[in-house]
């Protein structure tokens, strides 16, 4: 995807790598109709919508239909562009809700220790006390107009403190001014909610300087599981060889993280352990003193909940 696009018209592109908005369409109701549980099964598909919106992105041209027609062409690709985000939320939760059939609705609030946070996939749907909080991250761009390549890992050092403050702050609900949790591992393996992290990554591989390596997020990743997470779930990709499309990148054997759809299961799993004997799910734990009035707060979740 380079300047041989120069100068082609939204029907060309679209001819050439699909309509974005038509494909995530099409992956949705696949999932759907067919009561797809595995990000395995709809990998390529998910590889074809992002190719798709990507090239659109390189061009400069926002797809047909989409977003705002008054509104001028960069504004308007980059607030399209940030959909990305939301589809993969989307996509998890489907998946989710398909291997467990309980509801599962993307970008919940839901209320910590100290403030609200805006969780992407969660179960049981309720503002306090879920029993599963899961964040997804698509992270990762081509180069656009004067833009450089973002890599994958590009300022994850703040999403790494998001996600332990996130996961830490969803914890503590329960406890309030209880705060003594006697050792920290044993406290949040067993503290509520369980807290997951789904990220989806976009592996730099343009030019010869700093190219991501799939090691590195492997060691992000594991890195937030040994330390404050329950568990995290990564795919990757990169442009394949020919330069025609994504090809998916292996995880290293030994890696402790794991695939998309064994985390999926495991969440499953934990959704399993959890619902009663006649499958109703276990009632709100709610404190009956707050430390924080977290309802008389700005409401600023932006993208730093977990």
């Amino acid at each position: 995807m380079t300047e041989e696009r120069a100068g082609m018209t939204a029907a060309d592109l679209e001819r050439e790598v699909g309509h974005p908005g038509e494909l995530w369409d099409e992956l949705q109701r696949r999932v759907q109709d067919e009561a797809i549980t595995q990000f395995s099964r709809v990998e390529t598909d998910w590889l074809a919508l992002m190719w798709s919106i990507d090239a659109f992105r390189i061009a400069g041209i926002p797809p047909r239909g989409m977003g705002r027609a008054e509104i001028e062409a960069a504004p308007r690709l980059a607030a399209i562009y940030r959909t990305k985000g939301n589809w993969f939320a989307t996509l998890i939760a489907l998946l989710l809700q398909n291997r467990t059939h309980q509801r599962i609705q993307p970008r919940t609030n839901v209320r910590g220790f100290s403030q609200m946070h805006q969780i992407d996939v969660a179960w049981p749907i309720r503002e306090e006390d879920p029993l599963i909080c899961a964040e997804t991250k698509v992270t990762g761009a081509p180069a656009y107009g004067r833009t450089p390549v973002r890599s994958a890992i590009a300022d994850f050092s703040n999403r790494r403190k998001e996600l332990k403050f996130a996961a830490t702050d969803l914890k503590l609900f329960r406890r309030q001014q209880e705060t003594s949790i006697t050792h920290w591992g044993v406290w949040r393996e067993n503290a509520p909610p369980k807290t997951y992290f789904l990220w989806a990554a976009r592996l730099k591989t343009e030019g010869t300087r700093s190219p991501d390596n799939i090691n590195r997020l492997v060691a992000e990743a594991t890195a937030l599981s040994n330390s404050y997470l329950d568990g995290t779930g990564l795919v990757a990709w990169r442009a394949n060889a020919l330069g025609g499309g994504y090809e998916a990148v292996e995880l290293p054997a030994a890696a402790r993280v794991t695939d998309l759809d064994d985390v999926l299961y495991r969440i499953q799993s934990e959704i399993s352990l959890l619902l009663g004997p006649a499958g109703q799910t276990p009632p709100p734990v709610v404190p009956r003193e707050r430390a924080v009035a977290v309802r008389e707060l700005a409401p600023d979740y932006g993208d730093d909940a977990l």
